[in-house]
């Protein structure tokens, strides 16, 4: 059995029977898998067989990768689909074990995690308000407002409806959410104004029922919704600020929600995770919050030192999240 065939079957089940996020998941399998096919045949093996698929190979090609200069977290990611096909095989009955599962691979070294500060999305936001002509300005704001303001991912951003705004409640349907799971995002007041405004220079005779919309005929995709940001970076005096992408900008979301106060519940559901642990990752404890904890470190615990300027930047909130914590901080005093 060639291991061509043996790939495109363990992909088909991964889209159709596991249905994993395809965006995701899917497309960066079969993207891994056919890079290991492609390494295999420039290595002797032209037309790879499944009794190719065995531990010498695989050390062989984990070797090639290290020596690369991937990182070891890279190196895991790259196995990854890898070990899941070898399951698959065995589970049907092709292989009696799995290979894969036969290798030591490298300890995973600490993510890089580029973070975005409240500060800079303040100056995206102040520059959607200088592009080139109104229907740029409405269409960069509502953009950057669903990403900052709900924290949505790119594909939930770009695959949004019409429909899925609900006005009236202040909220978002995500349907096509992380495994095919959807969920309903409220968000405030600001982000809610920006998407009424921009419905406004959406065509009104369009072909389809995409929110973002090129012209009648064509909706966003992640070109457009890219090319948007890289724009408002530029206005903005940020365009070498590599950090800002907009899955840092849903991490900044996260985080913003954790220093208002919200429940690391509800901040779970808003980001659509399935597992705690996964939330907790999206949580960054800012430098400002780390110096007023430091006194603490001490034997005998004492009050903070005044900061020169204790003013923390907070981005704008909807009229009744600020009075929610007006009414917290009047209970704590």
């Amino acid at each position: 059995m060639r291991l061509t065939d043996t790939v495109q079957d363990y992909v088909n089940c991964i889209t159709h029977e596991r249905r994993l996020a395809k965006k995701t998941t899917v497309t960066g399998y079969a993207s891994y898998l056919r890079i290991f096919l492609v390494w295999m045949q420039q290595n002797g093996y032209e037309e790879p067989t499944l009794d190719d698929f065995n531990v010498p190979v695989l050390r062989r090609y984990q070797y090639y990768l290290s020596g690369m200069g991937l990182r070891p977290r890279s190196i895991r990611g790259r196995f990854h689909p890898i070990v899941g096909l070898g399951e698959f095989l065995v589970k049907n009955g092709a292989l009696e074990t799995n290979p894969a599962k036969a290798l030591t691979l490298p300890k995973k070294d600490a993510a890089q995690r580029l973070l975005v500060t409240d500060e800079e999305v303040l100056l995206l936001l102040q520059a959607s308000e200088r592009q080139r002509n109104p229907r740029q300005i409405a269409l960069s704001r509502a953009m950057l407002s669903v990403l900052i303001f709900a924290g949505l991912r790119r594909e939930e951003l770009l695959c949004l409806r019409v429909n899925d705004i609900n006005f009236t409640d202040g909220s978002i349907l995500v349907r096509s959410g992380k495994g095919s799971k959807s969920r309903t995002v409220y968000t405030c007041e600001q982000c809610m104004t920006a998407l009424k405004e921009w419905i406004v220079f959406r065509p009104k005779n369009c072909k389809h029922d995409y929110l973002w919309a090129r012209d009648k005929s064509r909706r966003m995709y992640e070109y457009g919704l890219n090319a948007t940001l890289e724009t408002v970076k530029a206005t903005a005096g940020l365009a070498d600020h590599d950090n800002i992408k907009p899955h840092s900008l849903r991490h900044n979301f996260a985080t913003r929600l954790m220093n208002n106060g919200a429940p690391i519940k509800s901040i779970q559901a808003a980001l659509g995770h399935a597992h705690m642990t996964t939330t907790a990752i999206y949580l960054h404890l800012s430098e400002q919050e780390a110096k007023q904890v430091a006194h603490l470190t001490a034997l005998t615990p004492s009050q903070p030192k005044p900061q020169d300027d204790p003013k923390i930047i907070r981005l704008p909130q909807g009229r009744d999240q600020r009075e929610r914590i007006r009414r917290r901080i009047a209970r704590q005093a």
